[in-house]
């Protein structure tokens, strides 16, 4: 990127620091972190897969289901994670109201949002999804500085690489219906 962050024109995160956080609030352990996540994670996948059958046009259902894939894979690291930090061969367990499916990152309610979305262009569809993305990548960054474990840190920082490219495959599908439009 020619120019640095000064030539930057595209996406960025507003708001204070720890917006993003408030569910991660209540989580203070490693275990805590990655149980929430795993959860946010089971409802994306559940709002990508939903939307992967609605889509209009077969590339946004192509993206979709990737995504809802992505999310699948997503939990599986998380587990992995869960057991090499817990030692416990199981799911992350759900936290006082957080149980997975539930939610998305971001913290909007996955039956609502699909309600919300029943209605809406293609287009706008991505708009939130791209920003539900961003969000997801901005909390991967700060739950990779705040763990004191080298592995965890790693591990929350190849989600946000992820999380990265989501964005910005997303991205491109959207340039390209607005040019259609």
């Amino acid at each position: 990127m020619t120019g640095g962050i000064n030539a930057w024109n595209g996406l960025v995160a507003e708001g204070a620091y720890d917006s993003g956080m408030a569910y991660f609030s209540a989580a203070s352990s490693a275990e805590e972190l990655i149980a929430l996540s795993w959860a946010l994670e089971e409802g994306n996948r559940i709002f990508y897969e939903r939307l992967a059958g609605d889509a209009r046009t077969g590339e946004a259902s192509s993206v979709f289901r990737s995504l809802c894939l992505a999310e699948g894979r997503h939990k599986e690291t998380l587990r992995t994670l869960y057991v090499q930090v817990t030692g416990k061969d199981t799911d992350p367990g759900p936290l006082d109201g957080m149980e997975a499916g539930l939610f998305m990152e971001g913290g909007a309610p996955v039956d609502e949002t699909l309600e919300w979305a029943g209605g809406k262009a293609p287009e706008e569809i991505l708009e939130f999804a791209v920003a539900m993305e961003t969000n997801s990548l901005d909390r991967y960054l700060k739950m990779a500085r705040a763990v004191t474990d080298k592995g965890s840190a790693e591990v929350f920082l190849a989600l946000s690489g992820e999380e990265k490219s989501h964005v910005e495959r997303m991205a491109s599908l959207l340039d390209r219906l607005r040019g259609q439009g």
